[in-house]
């Protein structure tokens, strides 16, 4: 899957874009692109990746978790290893990236190891095949847009292989089509990072929480997206039918969770796909990295993310798959049908239908009929 090209359009000067030149953007930190203010608005907005500035009202965040099966608020349980990484954080100052990511992979991964069906990956690159890529049109703000990177995000938890039977791994493979009607691998869709299948909980840490932020937008819109590719594969004759209503794109709504780090405070994030609206991020609720309560509260928050993803997602995931392998099987029986009408199979059917070996005759000489020269048989 290929980026979509765009193309620089000359305007009169009297026509003025909220978008400001290429040229005119300088970045205070080169190395990272996340951090750039105008990173939202040059790179995820085109992408239909939206931000919101603000934290998730208790009214909005109750109604999102009661359609998840989350408790609402967090729930204070005591836990040594998120104990053990706020002193660590207490004691140490001015950490650096690889510093707080070491010191949280041990939190995520006493989380997820009751959890079997779970695998956690640090620093891996995602496959581009699920990368969002934004309808690029000659806009006024088209020739400003860039394309969304490919995430890398610094812990990644999904599910591992074993939690599919063999057959649903080979459903799992194959060339499917994106938004856009372009080919993309569904097996670097599936597995976006090695090891980890469809990922839905991303941590990124960066030098700033607003780059944070960022990151984990492309990142997390990116496991959503994958599943959204899955869902639209599966469904492609019930959209042909009747299209992507209102109700199709309810069935379709995909949810992931991000935790983006600055420091000693973190972020947690829930982003929501709609069907074939935007990609929406937003705060579910900030942490102070070096406070135990804090912590704790976090470490109850992804075991329940962690819950959801076993009794919730991956229950979706599978019957996605489900349906893929119903659409496969009918398009084989398709298949057939076009070297077989329904006349022809009757006409064999009923030729000579007493023993196996008159049967089998029938059907050699019916196959002989229908064969072009070239490859035709001798009855």
């Amino acid at each position: 899957m290929s980026y979509t090209s765009t193309q620089v359009v000359s305007r009169p000067s009297s026509i003025t874009s909220q978008y400001m030149p290429i040229k005119d953007i300088t970045n205070p930190d080169p190395a990272s692109p996340f951090s750039s203010p105008f990173y939202r608005q040059h790179t995820l907005r085109p992408n239909n990746i939206i931000v919101e500035d603000g934290q998730l009202d208790d009214e909005r965040w109750s109604r999102q978790a009661f359609a998840l099966g989350m408790p609402f608020g967090d729930v204070q349980r005591p836990n040594a290893e998120a104990r053990k990484v706020a002193q660590k954080m207490q004691r140490k100052q001015n950490l650096n990236e690889k510093q707080l990511v070491e010191l949280l992979l041990p939190l995520v991964q006493s989380s997820a190891k009751s959890h079997k069906k779970l695998q956690v990956q640090t620093g891996n690159n995602f496959h581009h095949d699920a990368v969002p890529i934004g309808t690029f049109d000659q806009s006024s703000y088209t020739a400003w847009s860039m394309p969304l990177p490919v995430p890398k995000p610094d812990i990644a938890v999904g599910f591992t292989s074993k939690t599919f039977n063999s057959h649903e791994l080979e459903l799992q493979e194959g060339i499917i089509s994106n938004a856009h009607g372009e080919p993309c691998d569904l097996a670097k869709v599936s597995q976006p990072t090695r090891d980890v299948f469809w990922p839905f909980f991303v941590v990124e840490v960066q030098a700033s929480l607003y780059a944070a932020q960022n990151a984990a937008a492309g990142s997390a819109s990116t496991c959503n997206n994958a599943l959204a590719l899955l869902a639209e594969a599966a469904d492609e004759p019930t959209i042909q039918r009747q299209g992507r209503g209102i109700s199709w794109q309810s069935r379709r709504a995909v949810q992931s969770f991000s935790l983006a780090v600055c420091g000693k405070t973190a972020t947690l994030n829930l982003h929501n796909f709609q069907g074939g609206l935007s990609h929406c991020a937003a705060v579910i609720r900030s942490y102070k990295l070096d406070d135990e309560s804090d912590m704790e509260a976090l470490a109850s928050r992804l075991a329940s993310i962690l819950i959801w993803a076993e009794n919730c997602r991956l229950p979706t995931i599978v019957d996605l798959l489900e349906n893929l392998d119903h659409m496969v099987q009918l398009e084989s029986r398709d298949y057939l049908s076009d070297a077989f009408t329904n006349e022809n199979l009757v006409t064999v059917s009923n030729h000579d239908a007493g023993s196996p070996r008159k049967r089998f005759s029938g059907i050699k000489s019916r196959l002989a009929e229908i064969s072009p020269k070239w490859i035709r048989v001798q009855a």
